[in-house]
């Protein structure tokens, strides 16, 4: 690994870290409704995923790095098709952006090695 990645990977664990501890603060102090939490549970993860998005940089040969990147491609393209399908109830839509966000998130967080 070149010396470069590493600060990029510690800033990439730190920015999931925090997401992952501001969820957790969410269920364990909160008295919202499950809904609400959820809502703004994958709203952590989306600004998180963003975070570390911007982060990144256009091209790497490092695989840790290619793997997010592709994740995150992966995440878009799927955000793409669900917003093209028209037979879907917008609260079907929703529930499915917010599993395909969960997913990216849990994903990336397993890629940058974080349990």
């Amino acid at each position: 690994m070149t010396p470069e990645v590493k600060p990029l990977l510690k800033k990439l664990r730190e920015v999931a870290i925090e997401a992952l501890e501001e969820r957790r603060g969410l269920v364990v102090y909160s008295k919202m409704d499950a809904l609400e939490m959820d809502r703004l549970a994958r709203k952590v993860e989306q600004e998180a995923l963003e975070q570390i998005r911007s982060a990144l940089p256009d091209a790497s040969v490092v695989l840790e790095i290619q793997q997010i990147q592709d994740r995150l491609r992966q995440m878009d393209g799927k955000l793409a098709e669900l917003d093209a399908r028209e037979e879907i109830s917008d609260r079907s839509r929703q529930l499915e952006r917010d599993d395909i966000i969960w997913r990216a998130f849990e994903e990336v967080v397993a890629l940058l090695g974080i349990e």
